[in-house]
């Protein structure tokens, strides 16, 4: 579970970060693109996916946990599987957020230069 909350306080600070810096890009941009509503549903579709991961891997856990009721000799191993499973999907929701933050932050970036060619 800490790495899940590790992609998730990265995330946060991700969006933060990027709103930090729409904020220092001016009204004008953030008018014009939306990025507020955009920085919204991104952080909406993090949540999301977050929620499908947590109940992924809980349900894995609780099946391998009635699986193994009486037996003691794979546990380890099962429960490794499945939290190397909950872990690879944390790592592509991570890897996904990151990819849609760093194409905002193009954008944005390229929409200030564009701002300041045009002044």
């Amino acid at each position: 579970m800490g790495f899940i909350r590790g992609v998730i306080t990265g995330v946060a600070m991700a969006a933060g970060a990027a709103a930090w810096y729409m904020s220092r890009a001016g009204s004008k941009f953030r008018d014009r693109y939306r990025v507020d509503r955009r920085l919204g549903e991104l952080g909406d579709e993090v949540e999301m996916r977050t929620r499908d991961v947590r109940a992924t891997m809980n349900a894995q856990v609780a099946g391998m946990r009635g699986k193994v009721a009486g037996e003691t000799d794979d546990v380890a191993a099962r429960l490794d599987a499945a939290q190397a499973a909950a872990a690879e999907e944390a790592a592509e929701l991570a890897a996904d957020v990151e990819a849609k933050a760093a194409k905002i932050k193009r954008t944005a970036k390229d929409a200030a230069a564009d701002a300041d060619a045009g002044s």
